[in-house]
């Protein structure tokens, strides 16, 4: 179960990374086109011209400087869904019980993937505060405002809070996955012990 746990924490990570990061965001000017379109595409809130240039120069640079810190947590939450499938893939083929050792490696990896996550998760914050500090942002954040468009604020959004909310989740899974490792490591030698004198009588 805490290896499922492991899987599904990645996954959402992974998925919580990919939501903002295929959003391009751009902007549609279709307004430009004058007549119908400047009406029902926004009329007075809609950019023209050489703002509307500007604004979507805006949108592909805001895009390109905040792909880096998803790109890395896609990444990361990848390679740790891999693990954590192939130690589940172990466990279906009874491999820690012929080789309880197993085990002990599985412990020390998890223990070092659950304290990996603390500054990972400092990395990430503290890129995507980046992102949002940068004059790029701002500027696009001030455009949107000034045609009274929302959702381009410069902040943490409801992706990037659940991200790190699951990457907190992530910590305590792999410690605990950790702990139950060591705990099955004995399980596991103490019923081979029992086993062989079983045996032995």
């Amino acid at each position: 179960l805490c290896q499922l746990m492991e899987l599904f924490v990645n996954l959402l990570i992974v998925i919580c990374a990919g939501v903002p990061y295929s959003n391009n965001g751009g902007y549609r000017d279709l307004a430009s086109l004058g007549g119908l379109y400047y009406y029902h595409f926004g009329g007075a809130n809609a950019f023209t011209g050489a703002d509307a240039d500007r604004v979507k120069e805006l949108d592909q640079l805001f895009h390109q400087l905040k792909r880096p810190p998803y790109v890395f947590t896609m990444a990361w939450g990848g390679v740790l869904m891999i693990y954590a499938c192939a130690m589940l893939a172990l466990g279906i083929f009874r491999v820690p019980y012929r080789w309880p050792p197993v085990l002990l490696g599985e412990a020390l990896v998890n223990a070092l993937i659950g304290l990996g996550y603390i500054p990972a998760l400092a990395f990430y914050f503290i890129k995507l505060q980046e992102t949002y500090d940068n004059p790029i942002c701002k500027e696009r954040e001030e455009m949107y405002k000034s045609k009274g468009h929302k959702g381009f604020e410069c902040q943490y959004h409801g992706a990037d809070v659940a991200g790190g909310l699951f990457g907190v989740l992530g910590v305590f899974v792999f410690i605990l996955g950790a702990v139950l490792a060591v705990r099955a490591f004995r399980s596991v030698r103490e019923r081979k012990k029992q086993t062989n004198e079983d045996n032995n009588l």
